[in-house]
């Protein structure tokens, strides 16, 4: 009985990283979706992927169950599951390659000085909005209602994320030079 009281807490404890784990699975289907042109789907998908991101955010913090694991991973798997289709709106020509290979440069630094700090430089709350703006963009984006009305929208979105991204790079990198 004791050996599966400790099983249950352990899986309690992981859920955080279980959340954040199967939102990177679902940039899988996200994929093929995008591929095949079904935005109905990727739709979905983005929202269900906001979800685990907001839940695995509670969890960790409600219940104490912060890692440093979960730190590095978490804006990993943000990363990854937002590029995708950022990728896919770049190659249709609705957001421009130049602001998303800025995202991209901007990110992989963050996620490489992330690995560096014991805490995993934990997300900062301009990073959160960041995120935020680009899940709202992307919801616009892929929503199955009328597009002209929302498409404008999703481009104030899309750029408002894209603002923070510069913001909050400068931010990472005086905390990190900081601590040099």
């Amino acid at each position: 009985m004791l050996n599966k009281t400790k099983n249950i807490k352990k899986l309690i404890a992981n859920i955080p990283n279980i959340l954040t784990i199967s939102r990177l699975f679902l940039t899988f289907p996200l994929i093929i979706f995008l591929e095949i042109n079904r935005p109905n789907f990727v739709f979905a998908l983005i929202i269900l992927g906001g979800i685990t991101d907001y839940f695995d955010g509670y969890f960790a913090r409600k219940f104490y169950l912060t890692t440093k694991f979960g730190a590095i991973i978490d804006p990993l798997s943000d990363k990854i599951f937002l590029l995708i289709p950022l990728l896919w709106l770049s190659k249709m020509e609705i957001i421009p390659f130049w602001s998303l290979a800025i995202i991209l440069f901007r990110e992989l630094i963050i996620s490489a000085l992330r690995t560096t700090k014991k805490d995993g430089l934990p997300a900062s709350q301009l990073g959160k909005y960041k995120t935020f703006s680009f899940f709202i963009a992307l919801i616009i984006f892929f929503q199955p209602f009328s597009k002209d009305l929302l498409s404008t929208l999703g481009i104030t979105f899309y750029w408002l994320g894209f603002i923070l991204t510069l913001i909050t790079f400068i931010d990472y990198l005086r905390v990190k030079k900081n601590t040099i």
